[in-house]
This record gives C-alpha cells, structure tokens and sequence, in this order.
C-alpha cells in the first residue's frame, strides 16, 4: 500500500502553496476553413469553420445538441481517425505535428474515469509515474503533484477516496477537478475539455470554471472547451465563444461582441436574460421558433480570425516537442503497483467472490462428506463437474469491474499516457495473487470434507482453470459496451463449453460436428484432469467404468495444465490486440 508522504501531511498543515510556472511553450491553436464529413453516411458534421485561441485565453464552444461541437473539440484535439476532414489546423501558425501536439496537450473527457479506492493524493501520485518522462526526478513529480491540487483546489480533500458503490467519496465537482488535475501533470499548454461542467450543481459549476480560467490567466494555458448553457455568470469568465449550429459558426470572437453581432443580425438580446440561453434557444432548429440557421450563418464574417491567423503564420515561432512520458516498463511497474493495490481494496475484484466461493465450497463439501457411505464414485464425477464448471462460472462476477476498469485505459491511452503491453501484462499479473488464494482456499475447504486426492495437483488445476476463466473476462470486457451484454455473452459461452466439456455428453457419444466444441472448451482440459486424477489411482471396477464411460483412460494431465496455460496466454493476447486495435482513444 502507499505510504503517507510528506506531501500529505504538508498541505493538511498548510505549508504548501505551489504555483504553477509559467508555460514553458506559450501556443496558439487555430482552425481554418475546417470541415468534417462522415463518409459512411456522407453526412457533414461540421462545414468551414474557422477560429483561434491564444496563450491566456480561454475559449467556450457553444451550440445545442448535434451542432458538432465536440466533434471540433475531439478534430482539435487530434482524437478523430475517420471521415473525412478538410481545412487546417496550426499551432503557432504551423501545422500541427501529431507527436509534438501530444507533448503541449491535454484532453478532459465528459465523464471522470477514476478508480474508486483511491484517495486525491494517490491517484495523483499513480497518474504522474505513468504520465511523466522516467528521467524526471520523484521530488519533481511530487512538486508537480502538489501544484496539480494546489491549482485545482483538491487539498481539502486530498486524503478523501474517489468512492464508489461500496464507499463514499468525492462530490461531483471534485472529481471534476481531480480529473482535470490528472492532465495537468504534464503541464499542458494547450487544455481542452468535453462539458467540464456537466452534470454539477451551480456552485461546483463556477467553482470548475474559475480554477480553469485561473490556469488561463495565471499560467498561460491556452484553454478550449464545449459548454451546455452557461449560467451568465459562468459566461462573463470566458475571454471568447464560439457559437455553432447545424455545424455551421454563428458567432465568434469575445463574449460581449456577441450582443451587437446577434442585435445586428435582428436578434437583440431582451434585458435581465442570459445570454448563453437566448443564442441556444436561438440557433437550436429542434424547436420551433428559431432562427434561420443559414442565413445567421451568412451574417457571420470570418475574415477578422483569417487575418489573425495569418498574422500568427508570419509572427510565431514553431514549438520543440518535449520528451516522451515514462518508458513501458516504468508504465508497466505502476500499472502492476496500481492494479494490485486497487485488487486488495475494492471488495468487487476478488473479496466478494471469495466469500461465494469460501461459502459454496463448504456446501459442496459437507454434502459430499467423506463419510457418507450411501455416496459412491459418481457422485465423486458430480461434485468435481460442479467445482470445475460453477466456480468457473463465477468469474463473470468481476466483469462490471473490468468494465470500470477499461474507462481508466481508455483515457489514460487516449492522452498517451499508458502503453497497452504494459496494461496487459500489469492487470494479468496482479490478478494471480487473489485467483491463487482463491483456488487455495476452496481446495483447502472441499479436499479434506470430500476426501479428494493430490491437494497441490487440484489446486494447481483449479488456479490454471480460473486463470483462463478471468483472461476470458478480460477478453468480453474490452468487446462489450456494457457489462449486462457481457454477462450476457460470457454466461451463452459458458454454457455452450459446459455442454461440450465431456459430461453431459461423453466425448465418445457425441456427434462429430460438436467435437470442435469439445476442443475449444478450455473446461474440457480441466475436467479431463480432475476426473482422472480422482478416479485413476483407486484401479476399482467403478472408477475403470467411469473412466471409460468418460473415455478417459489415459490422460496426460501434465499436457492439459499446459493447455490451459496456453489457453490463458492465448487470450491475453486476443485481449492486447483488442485494445490496441479498438481502444485507441480517436474515432
């Protein structure tokens, strides 16, 4: 677990107040003559847009729902691989290089991919061993993560947990500040935001917009966002907007030219309203009375921006990217440090599902006893058919916290900040610990009650088995959209390997064109094993009758352990090419 550090204790006694410094490579971001068509249904999302925002500014996107404003915010944020786009998009008046853009910004996503059982300080703390360069020093990345909780106001609460379904936590607006904090980290300076304030209250609302314009002013971030009806007073702290509709620009520049361009175009602003409201409700062409979107977009007269980012072609310099965040063995040693730690607290990844199998093993057990001398050899096939196949099944309980999980990867990818081998490999091996105790305990439970044989060789097979089972899960989490699908899938999967593994039908009597379902059925390998292990040694009519009935006689249960080896290792890889084809973080 992680120590307290002095980090902690420094802000709960009030000596830490760091600032950031000054942005290192002041950027300003432009946009011209930008559109963007999906080419599958040949449909224009956004047409010749154009815009700007520079160091110590900060930019509001506005427009109702399906004007393509986070379809901006994600072009600009170079998060969007298909369709097709036309027009340009520069920073310090040059084109925008991918490798060095992602070393000057960040990206804050709409929702807050947190993990629960972690408190402000260390989820800091893990963000910047992953995101930061290894040749930066821990007592540089200490001072980073004190200014990222400085900055955003988190030293309240920077000992609280995020929370979860099992604990309380952080409030809505902390944990958008915590999230925007993470990005920070790197000392972006250029952040953009998906609806930073989506989903808070009022006051949490300014609170986010205020420590967001402080960045702006304060540091000379260079800070974009879409926005969903501003309150006026959230409206007065952005230096410009940018009004959009029907993916067209109504409006941009600072947020009072606003009322004389609308007043101008025949639509005055009535007094006491806020002015955000009266240009959604203008521009929204899902209702009726609105405005005529085309012709406001006809009013607009984009040369002022043109000219300034053809000033900025002429008078900016170019930018250097910085170096690369941690390598992938340092990503891979957090993520390992992280996940394990995060295994032991959140009772949903291991704990509960141990108590289910601490429980049905001792049900098992003491119905199956030992000294029950009206049970014979085939009651000895149920139980192990029941321990291989429903502790196995089991395994689905942990997908809804793979599920969570993967929002983590997945932002923590899309801003660079993780390497998918290294995620891999860290979530594999952190979860070996909790499968072995789990496979320890239920042997050490249903073994002496029943009176099995070769303890180590049951565990070993039930620990290989239940290794497979959960990098099956891993497999159905990164291909679902939500974990009731998932259970949905896994359970049909499961069942169909149940009904080929060799049981219900005898691998001997069953028809030909389900032997591939035999074979593809990891649990086929381990009822095999457990079957003949139990069976083999007594040599009694019984046990040669059922060992036949199963067509079982001689089985190299050393070669089916390794099949489930290769069985889990197979998976994992199906896992990592999911992710690294699938969870990019672009569209």
């Amino acid at each position: 677990m992680l120590l307290e550090s002095p980090v902690a204790t420094s802000f709960r006694e009030g000596l830490l107040t760091p600032k950031w410094h000054e942005a290192a490579q002041p950027c300003t971001l432009g946009w011209s003559h930008l559109s963007y068509t999906v080419t599958k249904q040949c449909k224009s999302i956004l047409a010749d847009i154009s815009g700007r925002c520079a160091p110590r500014e900060m930019l509001a996107i506005l427009g109702p729902s399906g004007s393509g404003k986070t379809t901006l915010l994600d072009l600009l944020a170079d998060r969007i691989s298909s369709g097709k786009t036309t027009g340009a998009i520069e920073v310090n008046g040059q084109p925008r290089d991918h490798r060095s853009f992602r070393s000057l910004a960040s990206y804050v996503a709409q929702e807050d991919a947190l993990l629960g059982s972690f408190t402000v300080l260390e989820t800091l703390q893990f963000a910047a061993r992953l995101s930061l360069p290894s040749s930066i020093s821990a007592s540089a990345r200490e001072a980073r993560v004190r200014a990222a909780i400085n900055d955003m106001g988190l030293s309240s609460c920077v000992d609280t947990r995020v929370g979860d379904i099992f604990r309380k936590g952080l409030s809505g607006g902390q944990k958008r500040r915590l999230s925007i904090a993470i990005e920070l980290l790197k000392e972006p300076t250029i952040l953009l935001l998906d609806e930073p304030t989506s989903g808070l209250d009022a006051a949490s609302t300014v609170s986010v917009v205020e420590h967001l314009r402080h960045l702006s002013t304060d540091r000379g971030c260079t800070v974009l966002c879409t926005i969903h009806q501003p309150s006026s007073d959230v409206y007065d702290l952005f230096t410009s907007v940018l009004v959009l509709a029907a993916g067209r620009t109504m409006y941009f520049g600072p947020p009072l030219g606003a009322l004389s361009h609308f007043a101008a175009a025949g639509y005055p602003c009535p007094p006491m309203t806020n002015p955000a409201e009266f240009y959604l409700e203008l521009v929204n062409d899902d209702f009726d009375g609105h405005a005529d979107v085309l012709a406001l977009a006809r009013e607009y007269d984009p040369r002022p921006v043109l000219a300034l980012l053809e000033t900025d072609r002429a008078s900016l310099t170019g930018i250097i990217a910085s170096d690369d965040g941690a390598s992938a063995f340092a990503q891979g040693l957090a993520l390992l440090d992280r996940t394990s730690i995060n295994n032991v607290r959140d009772p949903g990844v291991y704990w509960v599902r141990l108590g289910m199998y601490t429980a049905l093993s001792l049900t098992t057990g003491t119905l199956f006893l030992s000294t029950n001398a009206k049970l014979n050899e085939g009651n000895r096939v149920a139980l192990l058919i029941y321990i291989q196949a429903f502790l196995v099944f089991m395994s689905i309980a942990v997908l809804p916290v793979f599920i969570q999980q993967r929002a983590v990867f997945a932002r923590e990818r899309a801003n660079h900040n993780v390497a998918v081998a290294s995620a891999v490999g860290a979530n594999f091996v952190a979860a070996l610990p909790g499968i072995l105790l789990i496979a320890l305990v239920s042997a050490s439970i249903v073994v002496p009650l029943a009176a099995l044989r070769h303890f180590w060789y049951f565990v070993l097979n039930l620990f290989l088995t239940l290794v497979v089972a959960e990098s099956f899960m891993h497999v159905i989490a990164a291909i679902v959209p939500q974990y009731i699908v998932g259970i949905a899938l896994a359970s049909g999967i499961y069942g169909m390997f149940m009904l080929c593994e060799g049981f219900m039908v005898p691998r001997p009597d069953m028809p030909s064109y389900w032997l591939w379902g035999h074979y593809a059925a990891f649990h086929s390998y381990s009822f095999e094993a457990f079957l003949y292990k139990q069976l083999a040694p007594m040599n009694s009519s019984e046990s040669r009758f059922l060992l036949a009935r199963y067509g079982l006689q001689d089985v190299n249960c050393d070669r089916n352990m390794l099949v489930l080896a290769a069985y889990a290792l197979s998976l994992q890889g199906i896992y990592f090419c999911i992710l690294q084809r699938f969870h990019t973080g672009r569209r």
